[in-house]
């Protein structure tokens, strides 16, 4: 069996032995709508494309994995450069494709400047590999500390340039007898690494667990308790995928800890903003309860910014809810749907470079994908032309300065128990 689910959801890369013949399937002959750029399989692995970003026409990054289905050995990880005509694999220097696979980077955040200034991010061992100008090399955030047993675990970048990145997410400690996460900030000046403190919940405890950002000098971030944030849920996915391989590895057994040791929320998330001023809660707060969770977010040209998450509903289940800040006032509203027993969930948003929004939820359970598309005011579910086969994606990034958007994750293969990695766009093919 093989479930292919948003980063946050149960991810499980498993099955009988597979033979896929490598290759890329071209794209469809719509130009617009959500249609298969391309796919890519690997023999006797199942694929997918964890994330995506994109600097212009001409310049896009995709990165995912390959792994054997029936979880062993160490999932390969896989770099895809779209130059304006193909998507063409990149190649790692010898020593840091080695070291760099050795960390086990099932889940990555790709944060991309300029064709020549891209960095790619570990999610759970806090480890990024950088690309400026034609040199890659490899490196670790700060606060990560194996001696002494610290984790940072990364669940959202924003890039602005190559002296001005951020990475967020939760930094877990183990030297006592429960693991304890605090909110995690870091940014980079073009020097040096400096960790930035971030207004804590109550608790003391929690995780950053998604970004919007307006411009470099106005970024919105939503804190969560590790309960309620998608980091937990990431750290599951990290361990289901590859589980002997992955399970083996130090990070992932700080993962389990972590997971052990999640309660369930006790306070609504609160969401910070970041100006001149520094971090600070955001005034006023949108209207949450301690069992709402905020995943994912996007900020409009316009100044509006958006959140994604969860709302449990009455059928015992989670619907996929939206919060909006018109630049006055918040309006929370889970998107259109009937309620349901399952778990529902906003994975992913973009700009549509129309003034509207993309969306994707998925089912945690059933990795049943639906795309929403917000136009004007209203929220509807589109239907992608990706054929009958199960789909499910990941990621989306709008290309600056058009109205096309990638998205990435992965597609059924010629058996129900294969899987190849997707990319997909919407709108005209960017060139």
């Amino acid at each position: 069996m093989i479930k292919f689910a948003s980063r946050r959801a149960a991810i499980v890369l498993a099955g009988s032995a597979l033979t896929l013949a490598a290759g890329m399937i071209p794209a469809q002959a719509a130009t617009t709508g959500w249609r298969t750029d391309a796919t890519f399989a690997v023999r006797g692995k199942v694929s997918v494309f964890t994330s995506v970003g994109a600097s212009s026409a001409s310049d896009a990054w995709a990165t995912g994995l390959s792994v054997k289905p029936n979880g062993s050995g160490l999932p390969q990880p896989v770099i895809r450069h779209w130059g304006g005509k193909t998507w063409r694999l990149v190649t790692l220097p010898a020593k840091i494709a080695r070291r760099w696979a050795s960390q086990t980077p099932v889940f990555t955040f790709i944060g991309v400047s300029s064709a020549r200034s891209v960095w790619v991010f570990n999610s759970l061992q806090g480890s990024y590999l950088r690309l400026n100008g034609s040199r890659w090399s490899l490196s670790r955030l700060p606060g990560v500390s194996q001696k002494s047993g610290a984790l940072v675990e990364v669940d959202a970048v924003k890039v602005f340039s190559g002296t001005d990145v951020w990475a967020f997410g939760a930094r877990t400690t183990f030297s006592g007898t429960q693991p304890v996460s605090t909110p995690y900030a870091a940014h980079y000046n073009g020097r040096t690494w400096a960790t930035v403190t971030v207004p804590r919940l109550p608790s003391g405890g929690g995780a950053i667990t998604a970004v919007a950002a307006v411009s470099a000098n106005d970024i919105w971030a939503v804190e969560g308790d590790p309960g309620s944030s998608g980091l937990s849920a990431l750290a599951a996915s990290n361990l289901a995928v590859a589980k002997s391989a992955v399970a083996a590895s130090p990070a992932a057994r700080l993962a389990a800890a972590r997971l052990r040791a999640a309660a369930p929320a006790a306070a609504p998330p609160v969401v910070l903003q970041w100006t001149s001023a520094g971090w600070q809660d955001a005034a006023p707060q949108p209207n949450l309860t301690a069992s709402d969770q905020l995943t994912s977010g996007v900020a409009e040209p316009n100044g509006d910014v958006w959140f994604g998450g969860s709302a449990t509903n009455s059928a015992n289940g989670t619907s996929p809810l939206t919060a909006e800040w018109n630049g006055t006032s918040w309006s929370v509203s889970d998107l259109p749907g009937r309620a349901s027993s399952a778990d529902v969930q906003v994975t992913a948003m973009a700009p549509d470079g129309k003034g509207g929004i993309w969306a994707l939820a998925a089912n945690n359970t059933t990795a049943v994908e639906r795309i929403w598309h917000r136009h004007g005011t209203t929220w509807s579910q589109v239907k992608p032309a990706f054929g009958k086969r199960r789909w499910e994606l990941v990621a989306l990034t709008l290309v600056p300065h058009t109205q096309s958007v990638w998205g990435v994750g992965a597609v059924q293969g010629s058996t129900k128990s294969s899987a190849n990695a997707l990319i997909a766009v919407d709108g005209r093919l960017p060139r």
